[in-house]
């Protein structure tokens, strides 16, 4: 598997993968959201393409400031990875792991983070065999700072 960044010609590749990740997300919010990672300088996305040229893998890749459980950034945040079923279990997630790997530690982090949803115990399991420790289990919460108040 070749792993590149994404560019403009293969931006139909990644959005096909990001509504397999995140399918309850409208085509707005996808290409909104692809369009801030492509334009923010601690962003951005790889692809990964088998011998024949297919896309079949999705690496999204974050800077943050702060992650709990890590000691200070920058800490380099897998933010979204997807593999075709096909390809799944034949080592090519560990590689895509290892990949963001030397990519956040040639930008100066120390350390990595990722999360998966409480009740997707298989990206759970994943990230525990890539060698992520976990750290916390919480609910999140958002409050608009524009718009009604309680």
């Amino acid at each position: 598997m070749q792993i590149v960044e994404v560019t403009h010609e293969s931006l139909s590749d990644w959005k096909r993968m990001r509504q397999a990740v995140y399918p309850d997300v409208s085509d707005a919010f996808h290409d909104n959201e692809m369009d801030l990672i492509l334009s923010a300088p601690d962003t951005t996305c790889f692809l990964g393409f088998s011998e024949s040229r297919e896309a079949v893998a999705m690496l999204e890749l974050s800077m943050r400031n702060y992650v709990d459980g890590c000691l200070g950034g920058p800490v380099g945040y897998v933010e979204g990875i997807y593999l075709k079923p096909g390809i799944r279990g034949t080592g090519n997630g560990r590689r895509l792991i290892e990949f963001a790997a030397n990519w956040f530690r040639s930008r100066g982090c120390r350390d990595m983070a990722a999360d998966a949803e409480l009740d997707n115990t298989a990206a759970q399991e994943f990230l525990s065999r890539t060698g992520f420790d976990e750290t916390y289990r919480i609910v999140e919460f958002k409050r608009s700072l524009y718009g009604e108040s309680p």
